[in-house]
C-alpha cells in the first residue's frame, strides 16, 4: 500500500456514515452483507483481485475424506499433562515458565471438547460433498427428467432455491464456525487468566461466540433444507443434529453470548 493508497484507507476510516467496528464481527461474506457502504474495510478490500472459485463440488472430488482420522480425533484419550511431559523432557532444559504455559495452552486448545467438535463437524462437512456428490447430480439429474414428462405442479421452485442456499451456506460456514470458536475459548481463556477488566458482555471472546452461534443456527437450518430436498442422505440430517448438539455446548460455555451486540448487525451502531 503506497502513500495514497494509505491517504485513502485512513478516509474511508473517518467517513461519518461508517458504522464502527462492524466488521470486526462480520462473517466475511461481503457478497451478502447490507453494511459494505458503511464498513471502513470493505472499500480496500473490493479493489483486492479475487481468484475466480472452481466448481465447489468437483473441487471437493480431488481429495478424499480419511474417516479413520475423525473418529480417532473425537476419541481421543490424549493427556495433556503426558503430551507436556514429553515435551519438557524433549526441549531444552532453560525452557521458561511462559514457553511452558504456552505448550499448555496450546494442547488445551487442541483438545477442548467444543473445538475438537468443531474440527470434526468442519472434516464431516467437507466429507459430505465428496461423498455425496455424485448422489446429489443425480438426483437434481432425476428431477430434470420428471419436469419434461411429469406434472410440474408439486416442484418448488423456491424450494430449489432454497437448497442451492443452504449448500453455499454450509460450505461457507463449516470452517468460520471452529475459527471463531478458537478465538472465543482463547479469549476466555486469557481473559480469565490475566484478569481483565471486560464488560461482561460486550467483549471479544463473546462477541466471536456470538458469530460462530449465528453460523451454527443458519447452517443447522441449512443441513435441514438440504435433508429435506435429498433424503436418501441421512448424513444430512445427521451434520444438523451435530450442530445443535455444538451449539447447546458452546452456549453453556458462554451463556452470555447471545446478548453481545455485534456493531450494525445488532444495531448497536456506535462503540457505546
Amino acid at each position: 500500500m503506497d502513500e495514497e493508497d494509505e491517504d485513502v484507507f485512513l478516509m474511508q476510516q473517518l467517513a461519518p456514515a461508517n458504522i464502527s467496528g462492524v466488521h470486526n464481527y462480520c462473517d466475511g461474506w461481503c457478497e451478502r452483507c447490507g453494511f459494505t457502504t458503511r464498513c471502513g474495510i470493505y472499500p480496500s478490500l473490493s479493489r483486492e483481485p479475487r481468484l475466480a472459485a472452481d466448481d465447489p463440488i468437483a473441487a471437493h472430488l480431488k481429495d478424499r475424506f480419511d474417516q479413520v482420522r475423525t473418529h480417532v480425533i473425537r476419541r481421543s484419550t490424549f493427556s495433556i499433562e503426558e503430551a507436556l511431559k514429553e515435551t519438557e523432557e524433549a526441549g531444552p532444559l532453560e525452557s521458561t515458565a511462559y514457553e511452558r504455559d504456552e505448550v499448555r495452552r496450546e494442547e488445551r486448545r487442541r483438545h477442548d471438547p467444543i473445538l475438537r467438535e468443531a474440527r470434526a463437524y468442519s472434516s464431516l462437512a467437507t466429507a459430505w460433498f465428496e461423498v455425496e456428490s455424485e448422489g446429489v447430480r443425480a438426483h437434481a439429474d432425476a428431477l430434470v427428467r420428471r419436469a419434461e414428462v411429469e406434472s410440474v405442479e408439486d416442484i418448488s421452485l423456491t424450494e430449489l432455491a432454497r437448497v442451492l442456499d443452504a449448500i453455499a451456506i454450509v460450505r461457507h460456514d463449516c470452517f468460520l464456525i471452529y475459527v471463531k470458536l478458537h478465538r472465543a475459548v482463547d479469549g476466555l481463556e486469557e481473559s480469565a487468566r490475566e484478569r481483565w477488566a471486560d464488560d461482561p458482555v460486550q467483549n471479544d471472546h463473546h462477541g466471536s461466540a456470538k458469530l460462530a452461534l449465528t453460523c451454527m443456527d443458519r447452517s443447522e437450518g441449512a443441513w435441514r433444507a438440504i435433508a429435506h430436498w435429498y433424503p436418501s442422505s441421512g448424513a444430512a440430517r445427521g451434520l444438523a443434529e451435530q450442530l445443535a448438539q455444538l451449539r447447546a455446548a458452546v452456549e453453556r460455555r458462554f451463556p452470555r453470548a447471545r446478548a453481545f451486540l455485534r456493531p450494525g448487525f445488532d444495531g448497536l451502531v456506535t462503540p457505546d
